[in-house]
């Protein structure tokens, strides 16, 4: 409740660890649990992403937004790395089902190891979206704010708006986060 900054120090630890550049620095103001302002770091690329929810948002100190013309079927789609064997909310069977048929329907799919990467990119129209299964706030807040800033979508698996409290994530531009919501129905 309240405002509060939401920070993850190191997002996408192994590839930090293993020298791999899709690691990144997060940072996400959070007002009565909805994301405000959203800043991520790419250390190892020095790249820079910003924004706050009435826009716009800055990729390298560069105003950019999202179009909603892109299909799904021409786009780059980040998929949030899973363990098949994974229970939980969103079992591993349910997400490889899923991956199979976006594998199906989208021009590409990618797993960097980083939900704040894949965010910022999918914010950056670099990706055309991004699904994240994981809970935390650290991992998501930052990224909703800048797909808001950018003028795309950012809700749960559900279809219900990201809050702080969310369980997952789909971020992506108007066209292609309707398609994507599709798909997971």
């Amino acid at each position: 409740e309240g405002t509060l900054w939401v920070v993850d120090p190191i997002d996408g630890t192994v590839n930090y660890s293993l020298g791999i550049p899709t690691t990144g620095m997060l940072a996400a103001l959070v007002h009565d649990r909805q994301p405000v302002l959203g800043l991520t770091w790419l250390p190892l690329t020095n790249r820079r992403f910003a924004g706050h929810v009435d826009g716009p948002l800055l990729v390298d100190g560069v105003e950019t937004t999202l179009t909603s013309t892109t299909r799904l079927s021409s786009s780059a789609i980040a998929y949030g790395p899973f363990n098949a064997a994974h229970g939980g909310r969103y079992p591993g069977a349910r997400r490889a089902d899923l991956l199979r048929e976006l594998s199906a329907r989208a021009g590409r799919l990618r797993m960097t190891g980083s939900t704040g990467v894949d965010m910022a990119y999918a914010a950056a129209g670099i990706v055309g979206g991004a699904i994240a299964f994981g809970r935390h706030a650290w991992d998501h807040a930052a990224g909703a704010a800048m797909v808001r800033a950018a003028g795309g979508i950012a809700t749960d698996l559900a279809g219900n708006p990201w809050t702080a409290s969310t369980p997952s994530l789909v971020a992506a531009a108007p066209g292609i986060h309707e398609e994507l919501m599709a798909l997971i129905d």
